[in-house]
């Protein structure tokens, strides 16, 4: 193989012209980069790529951090990351792409080795830029076939929580989360109702992100009567599971007894106040990501596709939706 030896000896420049050419070309002239350019093509020279140095520190990049769920996944990302000498910087993105981004320019500019990321969007677009930055990334939670992906199966979540209301003699359901053909969950859930024979009313389906407005929609599920439309309830995560229970023992509703309620993630908030939740297991995402990013350090080059790692979930069955089986 040719050096830059070899080149200054072929051209008869010196070898710090031969590198400026090399590593700096703005700084020769148009002429010489030409003559320096022609030789290392006649003399099949190819340029040593620089070795990254290791920072031993890697990126994680959550969208809320007051969400239990996020708070945990953290701190075992943490004892992943310490046990295999790493080092964490974490950034919260609040559900905002705009701070998102600039965590990612954050991490580049610390030069970490590799960053997780739970993404405010899946957009092809959006994650091939991400897949251009100088480091590899997993997405953690959510899946994507642009970037290597970690995920639990939220259409089978979704599935449990139907075949629980079910088997527990309830028709008449309401569901509060993203309303949407990418929400898992919620596909999971009205399609497997669908196959059961029930059909949940558009009037009891609360497309929610983190959880407003919550009061005016409970208010909704309230007859005339003050007795309840709805005799079960699937919320999109244990946080928003406990708000609607605040609220319904606020109008004085009693739980399980008016209401069965079920969240998603099987956080420390349900494992405190008893609430049924489909279980994210928390650490073999952590770890299954975290081999994942090693592998990929290892390896150091990237893929055009790659095939999500789903886990399944579930089901943690506890007083919010245990109640003597309806008729």
């Amino acid at each position: 193989m040719s050096t830059v030896r070899i080149i200054a000896r072929h051209t008869g420049f010196s070898i710090a012209t031969i590198s400026r050419a090399i590593n700096e070309p703005n700084k020769v002239s148009v002429e010489t980069l030409a003559v320096v350019r022609n030789a290392m093509q006649e003399l099949n020279y190819e340029k040593k790529e620089k070795i990254k140095k290791k920072s031993n520190i890697f990126g994680v990049i959550f969208p809320n951090i007051s969400n239990p769920f996020f708070s945990e996944l953290l701190g075992v990302l943490e004892n992943e990351a310490f046990h295999n000498g790493r080092c964490i910087l974490f950034f919260n993105s609040r559900h905002n792409l705009h701070q998102e981004k600039i965590a990612l320019a954050e991490c580049k500019s610390h030069g970490v080795d590799g960053v997780f990321l739970v993404p405010h969007s899946t957009s092809p677009e959006y994650l091939q830029t991400i897949k251009n930055l100088p480091f590899p990334t997993v997405l953690l939670t959510q899946t994507s076939p642009c970037l290597p992906s970690v995920g639990v199966d939220h259409i089978e979540g979704g599935r449990l929580v139907a075949d629980h209301f079910f088997s527990s003699g309830h028709n008449k359901i309401g569901y509060i989360g993203p309303i949407s053909k990418q929400e898992g969950k919620y596909i999971g859930f009205i399609n497997r109702l669908n196959e059961l024979g029930i059909n949940i009313s558009e009037e009891f389906q609360f497309n929610a992100v983190e959880g407003t407005f919550l009061k005016g929609f409970i208010n909704s599920c309230i007859d005339e009567n003050q007795n309840l439309k709805i005799s079960a309830l699937f919320c999109m995560n244990d946080m928003v599971a406990q708000k609607v229970i605040e609220i319904l023992t606020e109008f004085g509703f009693v739980i399980p007894k008016d209401l069965v309620v079920v969240g998603f993630d099987n956080t420390f908030t349900s494992r405190i106040l008893g609430i049924t939740s489909v279980s994210q297991p928390m650490q073999e995402i952590a770890h299954v990501g975290f081999q994942e990013m090693l592998d990929l350090i290892k390896e150091n080059k990237k893929s055009e596709n790659y095939s999500a790692q789903l886990l399944l979930p579930r089901l943690v069955l506890r007083e919010s939706s245990l109640q003597l089986k309806r008729k």
